[in-house]
Formats: structure tokens, C-alpha cells, sequence
């Protein structure tokens, strides 16, 4: 995209600021490089060494945080206050944008839920949680990725 997204449209800190309006009990950044962690406020964590990929690194994340888990990717750029609200309330379940597509970067993680081993790709860790189809809604739960990202 020619810069950083998590710095477009507000960047994460919007996304953070949603968070909080939404009662967001914890949130946490995971930020990539060590040396961006200053970069983002609050609670922010810095891939580890032996992560090689994205789902590496979330998988990494999960190990460490209990209880519900609402992922936010810092190129939600059209989330807002209300879709958001509905990914919380929803119980579990990955959102489907516009166009029909699962957006695992979006996953509503229920504390029961168990995570399944990635066979490299995001998209196989959230493949037992269940599609949401937020109607409306959905045109805020896109991610600005290509496919093959």
C-alpha cells in the first residue's frame, strides 16, 4: 500500500480507542519488530524470534492471554463502534465481509474455544469457528489484504 497501515486512517490507536468505547477489558498490540514498540500505547508486544509467520505469531499470542479473545488487524479501516459491538456480543465466530469472504483477522474467540494447529495460513487456526454473517455490518469487517497475504 506504499505505508504503513497500521499508521492509515487513524491507525491502530483508533482501533484501540474503539476498543475501549466498547468496554474492552484488555487490549494488547502486537506490534511486529521490537524496535516498533514505541510506536503504539498501552499494553504492546513484539513478535518473538522463533515466530516466521503471522500465524506463527498469533498462535504465539493465544498461548499467553485467557479468557475471549476479539482480534482486530490494524487494516480494519472501515470497523466501527457498532460492528465491533456486534463482534463482541456475537458468541464466537469469524465475520464474513461484503463480498462474502471470511475475515479471520476479525475472529471472535470464545474462552472455550480451542485454537487449531495452522498448517501455515491464518485462515486454518479460525477454520472451526463458525462464519458470521452480520448482514449490514458487513462491509465494516473487511481487511485491506490481498489474498495472498
Amino acid at each position: 500500500m506504499g505505508t504503513d497501515k497500521a499508521l492509515m486512517r487513524g491507525g491502530v490507536e483508533r482501533l484501540r480507542q474503539l476498543a475501549i468505547q466498547c468496554h474492552a477489558d484488555r487490549i494488547v498490540t502486537l506490534c511486529g519488530a521490537k524496535e516498533r514498540e514505541r510506536m503504539f500505547k498501552g499494553e504492546v508486544w513484539a513478535d518473538p524470534l522463533a515466530c516466521d509467520t503471522l500465524s506463527d505469531v498469533i498462535e504465539w499470542a493465544f498461548s499467553l492471554i485467557e479468557g475471549d479473545v476479539q482480534l482486530i488487524c490494524c487494516d480494519a479501516f472501515n470497523l466501527e463502534k457498532e460492528g465491533l459491538q456486534r463482534l463482541l456480543s456475537s458468541g464466537g465466530g469469524v465475520p464474513v465481509d461484503e463480498e462474502g469472504n471470511r475475515q479471520p483477522l476479525l475472529a471472535n474467540c470464545p474462552k472455550e474455544w480451542t485454537m487449531r494447529k495452522s498448517n501455515g495460513t491464518v485462515s486454518s487456526l479460525f477454520q472451526d469457528l463458525e462464519s458470521l454473517d452480520l448482514g449490514l455490518l458487513s462491509r465494516q469487517m473487511k481487511n485491506f489484504n490481498s489474498p495472498v497475504d
